[in-house]
């Protein structure tokens, strides 16, 4: 069997993907792209139609990570004659967070090129938050659009645009607007390429699902209006892939009140590049830029060089990076731990049955 690029390429399909096929793939597989996950099954898309498909048991037992399981965007290889996922292609960008209640990392979105990260200039603005999303940007190499919604809302949005600059990557950028009126294909024409994949993050009420059907062009999702005390209602239950007219791709994925950071080491540091290059020159190469003689961080801190808010959430954040990964790895060795128990208890039971 042949690919047909044209098919998968208003998916997003590219030859870094096409590459890690083998002949033999090539010949009885066919790619699709996740399009939707729910939690016994996904939706995939081959190009020429949609389909419900479940993993094969190799996929769905044979993994205690559920970072090997396929999410939402990444690219599968189907049965030719069924919907039955065989393989998950390597994903070129994987997007996580800290699983909600656990020390696990979760796949928020796989193969994004950027992250639109959108907050209301209502009382819902808050610039930690938006700064724990450039953290997770950063650490999956996605570049960031931050998007201040409600615009009409607010007497002036540039004191908040200006804080969100200060806090920006160079590949970066920040916009405010109302969505209901502003057409945003114009505005965001430069990421809206044909091949990328976008992904929609922000609190519940921010107005994700309004900014997508303006960018779709019609109300493929639903919208409900904010509650009083600026706190969303959930309108977006499952991650959902749409592929745009233009050639782009966006996923819509439901709101995050609270962004854990993943435990991987050097997200927060990708993200706070200057202070990490400032950190080259601390006296000790495990500074933790606390007490520690000779800490360059502290030092520039202590001479008014950095910006102070900037600072303590940097330390904040990296401490609960340190956490993360620290409660991750002690997860890791009892899991281990406990399958040798289990492994040990099941032979000492076969053994006494002889």
């Amino acid at each position: 069997m042949s690919i047909d690029p044209s098919l998968l390429l208003p998916l997003g399909w590219s030859n870094e993907f096409h590459r890690q096929l083998t002949l033999e793939q090539l010949e009885s597989l066919r790619p699709a792209r996740v399009i939707g996950v729910a939690q016994d099954h996904y939706r995939v898309a081959t190009g020429s139609g949609e389909h419900i498909a479940t993993l094969a048991g190799r996929l769905r037992h044979g993994h205690g990570e559920s970072l090997t399981r396929p999410t939402v965007g990444d690219w599968v290889l189907l049965e030719q004659d069924a919907p039955l996922i065989v393989e998950r292609l390597e994903p070129r960008t994987l997007l996580l967070r800290r699983g909600a209640g656990g020390s696990a990392p979760q796949a928020i979105a796989a193969n994004v090129d950027v992250m639109l990260i959108v907050s209301g200039l209502d009382a819902e603005f808050n610039l930690h938050r938006i700064e724990r999303y450039l953290v997770v940007a950063a650490e999956a190499g996605v570049t960031p659009v931050v998007l201040l919604t409600k615009a009409d809302l607010c007497p002036t949005a540039e004191p908040a645009l200006a804080a969100v600059r200060q806090r920006l990557p160079a590949a970066g950028a920040v916009f405010a607007f109302d969505a209901r009126q502003a057409p945003l294909t114009e505005l965001l024409a430069p990421w809206l390429t044909a091949g990328n994949t976008l992904v929609v993050a922000g609190s519940s009420g921010v107005g994700k699902s309004t900014l997508i059907n303006n960018l779709s062009g019609s109300a493929l999702q639903s919208t409900q209006a904010t509650r009083r005390d600026a706190k969303g209602r959930h309108t977006t239950t499952a991650r959902t892939l749409i592929p745009l007219a233009g050639g782009a791709c966006i996923i819509d994925i439901p709101g995050m009140r609270e962004v854990g950071l993943p435990p991987s080491a050097g997200a927060v540091d990708a993200h706070f590049h200057t202070l990490h290059e400032l950190a080259a020159h601390c006296r000790f190469a495990d500074c933790r830029h606390e007490e520690e003689p000779g800490c360059a961080v502290r030092t520039a801190a202590e001479r008014g060089e950095l910006d102070e808010d900037e600072w303590q959430h940097y330390r904040k954040l990296l401490a609960e990076e340190r956490h993360n990964i620290a409660a991750h790895e002690r997860h890791q060795q009892e899991r281990i731990f406990g399958r040798m128990v289990r492994a040990v208890k099941k032979e000492k039971e076969r053994q006494g049955r002889r």
